[in-house]
């Protein structure tokens, strides 16, 4: 056996390892392989194939025509095909009008196409009722991530790379190196297409990938991709230890879109920079560092003292808070809710839909709540506040005035008028994301339950899923 050849099993079988390491796979899973055509993903695929009676699985293959090298884009599509049929196993297309779409929503082709890619690859899983989908991800394009993501400041998350698993996707090749890959496709004669857009420089990826990284790799680390491939585990690891305290010190910290002063000074300053940074994405602001500076210095400031933070939102210090604000003075507002339904406007989407049980409950985020469901009367209300309204907090008998409860958390005017109040049967339910009545409560009785949500939003951002 030559050398290259038992390279090239070593690297099958250390990939091998690595799907079992991370439990990548479950005997009996149907996997669909996100094939491009390119070198990377075409070695995928004849990985998958090689190994699925081993590992158990069943492979579709999914490719997206993004339409943007005419012929050599459909040359793409035909090898994939091609090499699908040879396979014997089946084949998923979509053509995307990537260019088109990005003009239309003024975003980079390079995002538009990946936010087509994935819409499709989601889409196509329900459909099939598929368990996974593989990308094939390697060692460097990690390595090239990594560096992206620190040059242009993104902490601890960006730092942890791709992940190995993100709900449903897997990379099975994150732990191969682009010259393990490459001598596997020369070993085994995997037929591949050249993208030339891969060599042009002006997309900044491809400037660390031809740039950057070599020069590293020839003054100060030769095994950068491996190197960097242990840190991101790290990181990964220190990402989730922080989101977890960040969960645990949030509720303390915030009320809807209001900072408790008193409760946030008692956590360690990086926590309170991240609990800042969830605050505005919840609201849907972008965290730029510079915002999120101006904030943690707004809480160290005098009452009056105030923070434009874009055209719609604006950020105000009252004796005890750090409260943030729309600029307008809000609407009232009243919808009908059905069973299993979902209603937005510009500021919020409410939802409600049965739940087989109640995950975390005692720890689950305000904007999550869970009832009763025999409690229900549908169609729900849900309506801006009211003068006079009143409701029975969760483990009290007597009803307190929702401007009581405005007044002790320190709501500003357009705070009260933009919290949804849902009603049932005439009786307030729910203060989203605030508080929950009494009489809706889950019980030892309960014999089927409720989920309640609701998500605040900007403007810009429509409905978020």
């Amino acid at each position: 056996m030559k050398h290259t050849d038992r390279h090239t099993e070593t690297v099958t079988q250390s990939t091998l390892q690595f799907i079992k390491k991370k439990g990548l796979f479950s005997a009996g899973q149907h996997v669909i392989a996100a094939v491009s055509g390119g070198i990377d993903s075409m070695v995928l695929l004849d990985f998958l194939a090689k190994q699925k009676d081993l590992l158990k699985i069943r492979i579709s293959v999914a490719h997206v025509n993004h339409m943007l090298r005419g012929r050599e884009s459909k040359a793409d599509e035909k090898l994939v095909l091609r090499t699908a049929n040879a396979l014997g196993l089946p084949f998923y297309i979509k053509d995307v009008s990537t260019r088109q779409t990005a003009q239309r929503n003024k975003r980079s082709i390079q995002e538009t196409a990946r936010e087509l890619r994935y819409e499709f690859f989601d889409n196509l899983k329900r459909s099939l009722k598929a368990d996974l989908i593989a990308t094939a991800h390697t060692a460097d394009d990690n390595a090239e991530t990594m560096l992206f993501h620190f040059v242009r400041g993104t902490g601890i998350h960006g730092l942890s790379g791709i992940p190995v698993r993100r709900d449903r996707y897997i990379r099975p090749f994150l732990s191969a190196t682009r010259k393990e890959i490459e001598q596997y496709a020369k070993i085994h004669a995997v037929q591949f297409r050249h993208d030339a857009s891969n060599q042009k420089e002006e997309y900044t990826r491809n400037f660390i990938r031809h740039s950057v990284i070599p020069k590293i790799i020839g003054r100060i680390n030769p095994s950068l991709s491996q190197t960097l491939q242990r840190e991101s585990e790290t990181f990964g690891l220190l990402s989730d230890f922080v989101d977890t305290e960040v969960e645990r010190r949030y509720d303390s910290a915030v009320t809807a879109s209001t900072l408790r002063i008193d409760a946030f000074r008692t956590v360690d300053p990086y926590i309170r920079h991240m609990i800042v940074r969830r605050l505005l994405e919840r609201l849907g602001i972008e965290p730029t560092f510079p915002l999120i500076a101006s904030l943690l210095e707004l809480t160290e400031m005098q009452k009056g003292n105030k923070l434009d933070i874009t055209k719609e939102w604006m950020a105000v210090r009252s004796i005890d808070t750090v409260v943030l604000q729309r600029r307008s003075t809000q609407k009232e507002f009243e919808f009908r809710v059905h069973e299993a339904s979902v209603v937005t406007n510009d500021d919020f989407t409410f939802s409600i839909r049965r739940a087989q049980g109640v995950k975390n409950k005692k720890n689950h985020h305000p904007s999550i709540e869970y009832i009763d469901a025999a409690a229900v009367t549908f169609p729900l209300t849900v309506r801006s506040w009211k003068a006079g309204d009143a409701f029975i907090p969760l483990g009290m008998k007597g009803k307190k005035k929702l401007s009581d409860l405005f007044g002790e958390l320190k709501y500003t005017s357009e705070q009260k008028a933009s919290v949804p109040i849902v009603v049932s049967g005439g009786d307030i339910m729910w203060i989203a994301g605030v508080r929950l009545d009494d009489r809706f409560k889950i019980t030892g009785k309960t014999k089927s339950i409720y989920k309640l949500s609701i998500e605040y939003h900007g403007k810009e951002n429509g409905h978020r899923q």
